[in-house]
C-alpha cells in the first residue's frame, strides 16, 4: 500500500527543509496534534528521529482537561515515546496579569514548550498548525486590524529567545487530509469543548464568519487567504532586508538601554522603510512591541523627519537633536 499523503508530506519537510532530528513535540491530543505525532512517529527509523513529546494542561476545563493530559501519557507510552506532562493555572495569571485567557494561555503554552525543549536537548519544538488555521489566523488579524507583518499569517518556522526553532510541518496540510490519516491508522483523538465557545474570537471566525465566507462569497476563501499570507511574507522578507541595510547604515551606536541615529540619511527614503528600519530597531534591542501598532511606528518615523520629542509604550524616551535621534529606555 503506497504512504498515505501526509507521512509523505512529513518526509519531504524533513528532507528538504527541517535539519533537526531531535524534535519535541507539542501534542493537545486534538485531531491535527495527534496527526503530526503518529506521521512522525511511523517515520521516526527511517528519518532517524529522536521524538520527546510535551502536553500542557492550562487547568480551564477542570477533569476533562486531566483526562486528555492522562490520554496522551498512555498514547505515548504505547508509542515508546517519552511525554513531559505540564500544568499551570492560566485563569490565575490571566487576573494577576491584566491579560486575556487566550493571549495568557499563548504564552504560557510557548514558556512550557521552550523550557521542556531546553530541558530535553531539543534544538526544534514542532507544532500542528495546520493549512485550515493559517486561514483562520490571517482573517482574524485582517478583522482586528493589521499591516502587512500579519498578514503573513503563522511562520512556517521562527526562532525563540533561546534559541530554539519552532517548527510547523503541516502548515500546507488541510485538515480532511488530518482526519483521513487518522482514520487510516486507526488513531483516536480528543475534542476540547472550549473549540465550540463562541465567547472567543478565533472560534466564532473557524465556525461562523470562514464558512459564511465560503457560502456566500467565494468557496475558495481559505486557499486565497493562505496565497495572501505567502504573498505578504514574501513581500515583508524584501522589505525586512531593504529596512535592516538602512538601519546598518545609520545607526551610530547602541547599547543595551540606549541608541544613537543619524536622521538625515532617513529623510530621504520612503515612510514605510522608516517605520520598518525602526521597528527592527525596536527587536535588536530587545524592546516590548506589543502595544507599539501604526500609530506609534508613524509617530516615530515623524520625530525622525521633522524633529521633536516623545515616549514611547516601554518607557523608551525618543529625542532628535542635532545630528541625532536618539533612543533611550528609562
Amino acid at each position: 500500500m503506497n504512504r498515505h499523503p501526509l507521512p509523505e508530506h512529513l518526509a519531504l519537510q524533513f528532507a528538504g527543509v527541517f535539519s533537526e532530528r531531535r524534535l519535541l513535540l507539542a501534542v493537545s491530543g486534538g485531531a491535527d496534534s495527534m496527526a503530526l505525532l503518529r506521521g512522525l512517529r511511523e517515520l521516526q527509523d527511517s528519518l532517524e528521529l529522536n521524538l520527546h513529546v510535551a502536553h500542557l494542561d492550562h487547568q480551564l476545563r477542570g477533569e476533562a482537561a486531566r483526562d486528555d493530559a492522562q490520554w496522551v501519557a498512555e498514547v505515548c507510552r504505547a508509542l515508546a515515546l517519552t511525554c513531559t506532562i505540564g500544568r499551570v493555572d492560566v485563569a490565575a495569571i490571566a487576573s494577576r496579569n491584566g491579560t486575556g485567557i487566550e493571549e495568557t494561555a499563548r504564552d504560557e503554552r510557548y514558556r512550557f514548550l521552550e523550557s521542556t525543549a531546553l530541558a530535553a536537548g531539543c534544538p526544534a519544538i514542532a507544532l500542528a498548525h495546520t493549512a485550515d488555521d493559517q486561514a483562520e489566523t490571517v482573517l482574524h488579524h485582517i478583522v482586528r486590524g493589521t499591516g502587512l507583518s500579519g498578514l503573513r499569517g503563522i511562520p512556517r518556522e521562527r526562532c525563540l529567545a533561546s534559541g530554539i526553532r519552532l517548527v510547523r510541518p503541516l502548515l500546507d496540510v488541510e485538515r480532511p487530509v488530518v482526519i483521513d490519516y487518522l482514520a487510516r491508522v486507526g488513531q483516536a483523538f480528543r475534542e476540547d469543548a472550549s473549540n465550540a465557545d463562541d465567547s472567543f474570537t478565533r472560534n466564532r471566525i473557524r465556525r461562523h464568519l470562514l464558512p459564511q465566507l465560503a457560502r456566500e462569497y467565494n468557496p475558495n476563501v481559505s486557499q486565497a487567504l493562505r496565497r495572501l499570507a505567502q504573498q505578504a511574507a514574501e513581500t515583508q522578507a524584501a522589505l525586512d532586508t531593504v529596512a535592516g541595510d538602512l538601519l546598518d547604515r545609520v545607526l551610530v551606536s547602541s547599547a543595551a538601554g540606549e541608541c544613537r541615529l543619524k536622521w538625515q540619511p532617513l529623510t530621504l527614503v520612503p515612510r514605510h522603510l522608516i517605520r520598518s528600519a525602526l521597528a527592527q530597531l525596536w527587536q535588536r534591542q530587545n524592546w516590548a512591541r506589543q502595544k507599539m501598532g501604526f500609530d506609534q511606528w508613524e509617530q516615530l518615523a515623524e520625530i525622525a523627519i521633522s524633529g521633536g520629542t516623545a515616549t514611547f509604550p516601554g518607557k523608551i524616551d525618543v529625542r532628535r537633536e542635532g545630528r541625532w535621534l536618539t533612543l533611550r529606555a528609562t
